[in-house]
């Protein structure tokens, strides 16, 4: 199986604090990797590394085969953050023109875009099941549209692996619902490897293949995420909040 993601031995400090501490895992093609942890862990500061937008105190970090600091092929990876609740709503873009301007890097910004082009636009729009919403302001959009949007401008650019960033923040319970079924579809029909970080404990063991559990500057990943011993780590990491992290359905 090919590795898409490795970290090896990777230590991070912000001047003299200590956040990650000699953590290693991988992750091959198709996986589904969850990141959970408590607030303060170190789990946006691990993708921010993995994105080459922090540097480690020391270790190395492969992104699809190649060192971090060589790596070039940035449409193969998609990020997705907090945006929807932050997201400046006067921003004056229709929904198709927020995800064609992901295809500028590919085709040129001075360049026209195509009707090929263009029918990427709208495929990856029906991936997400808001092809009725193209010529619609973003704006206008609910905080779950607006994701759905962004999954679209990321998915454009036909990306290998999918890192989000606890992307159901400000999103209400079902539009939450449906984004996780979404990234679960991306995952399994088109073989898009996905690292997502999370609150939602019981979704990441439900629909991940592993569980990358983050605590007191180290990593423990698990393979076997629905096993109860998981249950039992994060225990041990979050106290006695455990119970509010359990995602019922």
């Amino acid at each position: 199986m090919n590795k898409i993601l490795e970290v090896n031995n990777l230590t991070f400090a912000y001047d003299k604090n200590l956040i990650l501490d000699n953590i290693s895992f991988e992750i091959n093609e198709g996986d589904f990797a969850g990141i959970v942890g408590p607030n303060g862990s170190g789990k946006s500061t691990l993708i921010k590394l993995i994105l080459g937008l922090l540097k480690p105190v020391k270790g190395t970090i492969k992104l699809l085969g190649k060192d971090i600091n060589s790596f070039n092929e940035w449409s193969k990876i998609g990020y997705i953050s907090q945006k929807a609740a932050s997201f400046n709503t006067s921003f004056p873009a229709t929904v198709e023109e927020t995800i064609a301007a992901n295809l500028y890097p590919q085709i040129g910004l001075f360049k026209r875009i195509k009707k090929e082009d263009m029918k990427k636009v709208h495929d990856v729009l029906k991936v997400v099941g808001m092809e009725d919403y193209s010529k619609q302001l973003i704006g206008n959009l609910s905080g779950g549209q607006q994701q759905k949007v962004f999954i679209a401008r990321t998915l454009v650019s036909s990306p290998k692996i999918m890192f989000l960033d606890e992307p159901t923040v400000g999103i209400d319970n079902k539009s939450q619902e449906n984004f996780y079924e979404l990234i679960y579809k991306l995952n399994t029909s088109m073989n898009i490897s996905i690292v997502m970080i999370s609150h939602d404990i019981g979704v990441m063991t439900e629909k991940a293949n592993k569980v990358l559990c983050m605590g007191n500057k180290k990593l423990i990943m698990h393979t076997n995420p629905s096993n109860t011993k998981i249950t039992e780590i994060l225990s041990e990491i979050y106290g006695d909040k455990m119970h509010l992290l359990l995602h019922h359905h």
